[in-house]
């Protein structure tokens, strides 16, 4: 019997290493700021493997999980905070932007906006994680991604 392709497709990115001097500050951004649900941390072939999913996840809604890799080699650590250069790095949507926001605020996140930024639909605001990485969290819409993404690059 030959194999053929799904009817429906349904690639997704299932995995960004985030690189770290020191894997219990990403956990307590991503996990104690943003309420990411920790899925794994456990040792595997002498290396710890720390892997942490968005909250609130649907069923069948493509997203990629975050793993939380320790900087060894001088490489490693230059890419700390380094993630993306000067642009952002991760751009978070979130269905309850005014609880996250005012979570950012109380946890005393880096806010690199003076204010959330405001389009017709959305709000968005750039925020320094632990590590030194910009991230865009933003409010969830259907026509959030291209607009916040568009702003972001500078375009």
């Amino acid at each position: 019997m030959a194999s053929s392709d799904p009817l429906i497709r349904s690639d997704s990115l299932a995995l960004v290493t985030v690189m770290c001097h020191n894997i219990p500050d990403a956990v307590r951004f991503y996990v104690g700021t943003l309420d990411f649900n920790l899925k794994c941390d456990e040792e595997i072939n002498g290396e710890r493997l720390v892997v942490a999913t968005p909250p609130n996840l649907v069923e069948f809604t493509p997203t990629a999980s975050l793993r939380f890799r320790e900087a060894k080699t001088e490489k490693d650590k230059r890419a700390v905070g380094n993630q993306a250069g000067d642009g952002v790095f991760l751009q978070i949507e979130t269905d309850c932007w005014g609880k996250v926001y005012e979570k950012l605020k109380t946890m005393g996140t880096k806010i690199l906006d003076k204010e959330p930024r405001k389009g017709h639909q959305y709000q968005a605001v750039t925020v320094l994680d632990t590590l030194g990485n910009k991230v865009t969290i933003v409010e969830k819409t259907t026509t959030t991604l291209g607009t916040v993404f568009t702003k972001d690059v500078g375009h």
